[in-house]
Formats: C-alpha cells, sequence, structure tokens
C-alpha cells in the first residue's frame, strides 16, 4: 500500500530522487521516533489502536495520513489450488 504512490509517479515519469523515500523497519521505538519529525504524508497499515496514536502524532502538523486498518489479503482458490 504505501509504495502506490510511487509506483505511480515512476510509472508517470516522475524524476524520483533516492533521498525521496525511505523504508525503516522496527517497533515502537522506530515508529516514535519517525511519528516526532515532520512528513508530507504518512501511511499507516495496521490496527485502530496504533492508528489512533499515528493520527494524534500526524494532527500536530497537519499532515495528512492514509490509514489501511484491518486489511486482508486477498486470493484466488480454484479447483487447481493446493490448499493442504
Amino acid at each position: 500500500l504505501s509504495l502506490d504512490p510511487v509506483i505511480g509517479a515512476i510509472a508517470a515519469g516522475e524524476y524520483m530522487d533516492n533521498s525521496s523515500i525511505r523504508v525503516v523497519e522496527g517497533a515502537v521505538d522506530e515508529t516514535s521516533a519517525l511519528l516526532q519529525q515532520k512528513w508530507d504524508k504518512i501511511f499507516y497499515t495496521g490496527n485502530g489502536k496504533v492508528a489512533r496514536i499515528v493520527m494524534a502524532a500526524a494532527a500536530k502538523n497537519l499532515t495528512p495520513v492514509v490509514l489501511e486498518l484491518g486489511g486482508k489479503s486477498p486470493v484466488i482458490v480454484d479447483s487447481n489450488s493446493n490448499i493442504n
């Protein structure tokens, strides 16, 4: 989900500087440090409890937020699928 805007920009032929995008993996400490920064937009996928924290942090800078809560991973299972 977080890559959708990037894919659209690249497909449209927009130049993307390497410093424009960062991926940070971590837990509470890393996320808390990231939420203290000013961002142009925040994408969050996860649960509602953390989403409230993300929204509160984003509101301090009026940062737009996209939340994907309780998302599922859709799949097609047909007669040729081995689901055992």
